[in-house]
């Protein structure tokens, strides 16, 4: 029997299995038959906002999508809030082209997930997509309640890749890079727009002048600075990273901190009270993907103001595959992440290395994962200072019956103080049951498999005492939830869904048409 679909409109808000002591990792993983992978993640003191891309057939709500029973196919993006607890609130999926045709495949990637101190219960993603054939950037604004809020694209003469959306004082930059497709020839460079976080408004973009040739792929702020991590058109150190400072409203390129390593791609960068530092992977003479980690000088060269030198590099050798990820400053301690088929508990797993800021000494890792593969693409700090780790894993599949491919995954390490020896001494995972809903009209239920109950006003519906249900209404919102008893049908005529589960993994779903 085919499991229930991934990232519902609503979950069961209902979630176990908390860190119990030191050492420990709280695991939140979901999806189904497809692929699916959290790449971004946002925390502060409302919760956790993780973003995605996932395979899986979705059953689109009305307001999300072109939608029918089966849904679209390829690609599709998601977004789901936690609480601070990692309770599940809400989640939301949507495909690249909302007004492509429901036979064309889906394809996106989602870049960002932010939250604008404009309106805290919106949650905003940025992803890439092709829109009549070119690829375009987006940033969608959803609301738990009101759905899609806002739809702000860009897209030009040539192809337009977002990076990220990075928090710059009360607002935000988009950073991204656009590679002409008119003018043969062109090069394209760093483009960004500043963006006030406000509903109604959307970034203007503008070239960064300097940067051109250069593809940005990671991008921070902190001081009144940008810095891009950046691959750039010179052989003898294609990566770099960019320092921006916004003059008069104009960002503006004020100097360049290359990695002298023809071999070595930069992968993400971090910067803080602490400095800058910044995670790449080292095709080494073995063969292998190596990590690398790196710092850079406090000040510019005093030759050069324009230039900046690197305080430290420190290589990770091994002798299998061990490319970098994220890293994020805890304190005065980097926490570098590197994915591993060296530790864990089977297939790859992940890796973090705790190093000192100013010199880059290595004094402590751990490392953990499943019996399946793990990896990341994104870190963060929750309101209590412990790590984020977001990505995919296939671990744990017996708590998703059929569901052997990867799912979205999100990690917390439950201590924010990391000491050399820390291990994993718990792994605690939970899988909620899941509902995408779809609706159509009365007259569409033939094609569609889910079972149709009609309904009057002040009908009561009945379920047995262990069984947890929830209703939604045509908008996707969840109207009422209970375990056990009965719920008496109110509000306009149309169609509700009806979403039941045993707590064993087995999940129900019926289509239910209000009449009047």
């Amino acid at each position: 029997m085919r499991r229930s679909l991934l990232l519902p409109l609503m979950l069961w808000p209902v979630l176990t299995g908390s860190a119990q002591g030191p050492g420990t990792v709280d695991v939140r993983l979901f999806g189904a038959e497809g692929q699916d992978e959290a790449t971004a993640v946002w925390a502060d003191g409302q919760g956790i906002l993780l973003a995605g891309e996932t395979t899986s057939d979705i059953v689109m709500a009305e307001g999300q999508a072109v939608w029918a029973p089966g849904g679209p196919t390829g690609l599709k993006g998601f977004v789901t809030a936690f609480d601070t607890a990692l309770n599940w609130s809400w989640s939301f999926a949507f495909v690249g082209s909302p007004d492509a045709p429901l036979e064309a495949p889906s394809t996106l990637a989602v870049r960002d997930v932010v939250r604008s101190p404009a309106d805290s219960a919106t949650a905003w993603v940025l992803y890439d997509a092709p829109v009549e054939g070119q690829w375009q950037s987006t940033l969608m604004g959803v609301h738990p309640e009101d759905g899609i809020l806002a739809r702000h694209s860009w897209s030009t003469g040539g192809v337009i890749t977002s990076t990220a959306l990075v928090p710059a004082g009360s607002g935000f930059i988009w950073v991204g890079s656009e590679a002409p497709t008119v003018v043969p020839g062109g090069n394209g460079g760093v483009r960004l727009g500043i963006w006030d976080g406000q509903t109604e408004s959307s970034p203007t973009l503008a070239w960064l002048d300097g940067a051109e040739g250069h593809t940005p792929v990671a991008a921070d702020w902190h001081a009144d600075t940008l810095y891009i991590a950046a691959h750039g058109p010179d052989p003898a150190a294609p990566s770099t990273i960019l320092m921006v400072a916004v003059i008069s409203g104009n960002p503006t390129l004020v100097a360049k901190a290359p990695i002298a390593d023809p071999d070595l791609a930069i992968v993400s960068l971090t910067a803080g009270p602490q400095g800058v530092a910044w995670s790449g992977t080292l095709q080494s003479t073995d063969g292998t993907l190596d990590a690398v980690y790196g710092r850079l000088n406090p000040s510019a060269d005093p030759a050069d103001p324009s230039l900046w030198g690197q305080s430290w590099i420190q290589e990770t050798v091994s002798g299998s595959d061990r490319p970098a990820r994220a890293l994020h400053w805890m304190g005065d301690v980097v926490q570098c992440a590197a994915r591993t088929t060296e530790a864990g508990a089977g297939g790859s797993g992940i890796l973090v290395q705790t190093r000192f800021g100013e010199t880059g000494a290595w004094f402590g890792q751990f490392a953990f994962g499943g019996t399946g593969e793990e990896d990341l693409h994104a870190m963060a700090l929750d309101h209590e200072g412990r790590l984020l780790l977001a990505g995919s894993s296939n671990s744990w599949t017996e708590l998703g019956p059929d569901n052997g491919s990867l799912d979205a995954a999100l990690f917390r390490i439950s201590t924010p103080q990391l000491q050399n020896g820390f291990e994993t001494t718990a792994v605690q995972a939970v899988l909620p049951d899941a509902a995408f809903v779809g609706f159509g009209t009365p007259n569409d239920h033939t094609t569609d498999p889910t079972p149709i109950v009609t309904l009057r006003h002040g009908d009561r519906w009945p379920f047995a005492p262990e069984t947890r249900w929830a209703i939604f209404d045509a908008s996707g919102r969840l109207s009422a939830l209970g375990h056990g008893g009965r719920w008496t049908c109110t509000g306009a005529e149309g169609w509700r869904i009806v979403v039941e589960s045993d707590g064993r993994g087995h999940t129900l779903r019926r289509r239910l048409w209000v009449a009047p």
